[in-house]
């Protein structure tokens, strides 16, 4: 999401161009948790990886690539109607939001949190989602 906040040229973007601006950061943070994991799990171990080990790492990174999904959904159907390509953008970037608030609240349900508490954890995780993209498009060169 900060990417496309940061992007100048979205709107002359093609669509192979645009799918690639929203998947490329994708698997990097996927290939980044794979490779952190990885390191974890041979620590924790003391030995080197089997295939098995790494396969298993793989899987549980698999989660991570369909956060890509909701926008390249709203990408093709923006396309296929013709909406003006700067509102297609912000609704990405909205949809984006909704699914680090998602995340963040799938995230504290599992660390145990409930009522109160897992709302806000959820919506930490939106500002600090809404943080890097202000970040990210207040630093850019211009």
């Amino acid at each position: 999401m900060a990417v496309l906040a940061a992007y100048d040229g979205w709107a002359e973007l093609s669509f192979p161009a645009a799918a690639v601006v929203v998947i490329a950061p994708v698997l990097a943070v996927c290939l980044a948790h794979f490779f952190s994991e990885a390191l974890h799990e041979h620590a924790a171990r003391q030995h080197p990886l089997t295939r098995a080990e790494w396969a298993a790492i793989a899987r549980r990174q698999l989660p991570v690539l369909l956060v890509a999904v909701p926008p390249l959904v709203i990408l093709v159907i923006g396309r296929a109607a013709s909406i003006k390509v700067e509102r297609e953008w912000v609704v990405v970037e909205i949809t984006g939001m909704i699914i680090l608030i998602l995340l963040s609240a799938v995230a504290c349900h599992r660390a145990g949190l409930r009522g109160v508490k897992l709302v806000l954890g959820s919506l930490a995780g939106g500002l600090a989602g809404l943080i890097v993209i202000v970040l990210q498009v207040t630093l850019k060169p211009h």
